[in-house]
């Protein structure tokens, strides 16, 4: 079985049940697994964040709560105060499930990680991946062929670029440079970046990678940033770390780092991101529940799907 069905969807969207039937712009993707976690040292527990995620969107619906009165012409959206607009309308999204993930098998798993993005791509929606550990970007990526050539902007505190890590090269260390080597994978670039081994940087200069520091976009801004390091493409995959963030803000993630930028700070960078391509896909991971009770990880996990979906579509309009 390639998908588990959600119990409770993302921000109350229609559940859908087979890849095959899906029809909506947006669909959100549970990937359960954090096998790819360095180990020892670094705490497992990613694969509860997507039932986290979904928990902690009960307050933030874009789909009314007894069901789609709109007669599916699309979500109700949500209001911003701060903006006095509404954002979503219109925008049909719906809950996938679960990549249903067996055991310890990497390849199997990475095969249904594979399968259901490449599934996912082919119906035409826009992929939502909540995982999991940062492992997941390169299957997730993998899986994204069927639209052709894009670039990867990955929004972290670590480069995750090291060609191997004690011989094991599909972990959380080294999917970035996993993903480099993707044939139709024509640039990565790498923001907010603050714990980083100098292999991993000379790894990213070997093969044509930029980054930025998180001291980069606090001194210099994210707009210039941004332009000068992620390049005007016509498809982009995002892949969001939670711990590009301040640790005070996510204590919930298995590699908090000090020194992080803000939540506004990230906010703004995602949507200097959104200028720059057509975003063909999302991943948002390292949501680790079991180290941050309070939930508040969780919460601002979604809203950075929240608001880098509004600026997506906004920009899209």
């Amino acid at each position: 079985m390639l998908i588990d069905p959600a119990p409770r969807t993302f921000f109350g969207v229609p559940s859908v049940h087979s890849l095959e039937t899906l029809d909506a712009h947006v669909a959100f993707l549970g990937v359960p697994y954090d096998g790819g976690t360095p180990q020892p040292g670094i705490p497992t527990g990613q694969r509860a964040g997507p039932a986290a995620a979904r928990e902690a969107t009960y307050a933030q619906f874009y789909y009314p709560r007894l069901g789609d009165s709109r007669g599916g012409q699309g979500a109700e959206g949500w209001y911003d105060v701060e903006t006095d607009r509404d954002y979503l309308v219109g925008v049909r999204m719906v809950d996938v499930g679960d990549v249903a993930i067996q055991g310890s098998d990497t390849d199997a798993n990475y095969r249904r990680i594979t399968d259901a993005a490449s599934r996912i791509v082919e119906r035409g929606a826009l992929i939502v991946a909540v995982g999991g550990d940062h492992s997941i970007s390169y299957p997730l990526g993998r899986g994204m062929e069927p639209a052709g050539d894009f670039n990867v902007v990955h929004v972290d505190a670590h480069a995750d670029f090291l060609d191997d890590l004690d011989g094991a090269r599909l972990t959380g260390a080294s999917q970035l440079r996993r993903l480099a080597e993707l044939p139709f994978v024509r640039t990565v670039t790498a923001l907010g970046v603050r714990n980083v081994d100098r292999p991993e940087v000379d790894g990213m200069r070997e093969l044509g990678g930029r980054w930025a520091t998180t001291v980069d976009v606090l001194e210099r801004g994210a707009a210039s940033v941004v332009s000068e390091t992620v390049p005007a493409a016509e498809a982009l995959y995002v892949s969001i770390d939670l711990d590009v963030l301040d640790s005070s803000v996510v204590p919930g993630v298995s590699l908090p780092e000090p020194g992080g930028l803000t939540y506004r700070q990230l906010r703004t960078l995602l949507r200097e991101v959104a200028q720059r391509g057509r975003v063909i896909g999302v991943d948002v991971v390292e949501l680790n529940p079991a180290r941050d009770p309070s939930g508040m990880t969780a919460r601002v996990a979604t809203w950075i799907v929240t608001h880098f979906l509004s600026e997506i579509f906004d920009r899209s309009r």
